[in-house]
């Protein structure tokens, strides 16, 4: 006897599949090159770019402000000044590492033929929330400069 348990795949299983077992493979080294290009990024000034780069710039003149006490830049105010480009640029790796994470998942899912509504609806979700936050920062933080 035999089985009629043979699948066939489209041509965009295959890819999806193949897409999928290279990413999961290289995935490391897609998340590290990406740390590094929003680390060296966000570290030069004349790019000054940053996914909530409005909010970055707010929480630097609040935290410039108390960095100025005691008539200097000592140790623990230089690391409070930093503290906003740090925190930008851990929200901004995060992200990113999730949605690489995400994509990988669902190109496995359709490789595998399997439903991937479920697994969209989260990484979508995400993306709206973060966009809608972007878009409040960027209102709510519009006339903020660097100079306060």
């Amino acid at each position: 006897m035999t089985s009629n348990n043979s699948v066939r795949r489209t041509q965009s299983q295959v890819l999806a599949k193949t897409l999928a077992a290279i990413g999961r493979k290289y995935q490391h080294h897609i998340n590290a090159a990406g740390t590094a290009t929003i680390i060296v990024m966000q570290s030069m000034p004349s790019y000054g770019w940053g996914l909530f780069d409005s909010a970055q710039v707010a929480m630097t003149c609040m935290f410039g402000g108390a960095g100025g006490i005691g008539g200097g830049a000592a140790g623990g105010a230089a690391a409070i000044q930093a503290l906003p480009a740090v925190i930008n640029a851990t929200i901004t790796v995060l992200l990113f590492v999730y949605f690489v994470a995400s994509g990988l998942k669902v190109a496995n899912g359709i490789g595998e033929g399997q439903e991937v509504t479920q697994m969209v609806q989260q990484p979508v979700g995400v993306f709206f929330i973060i966009l809608v936050l972007w878009i409040a920062q960027s209102i709510l933080f519009n006339g903020v400069t660097a100079a306060c």
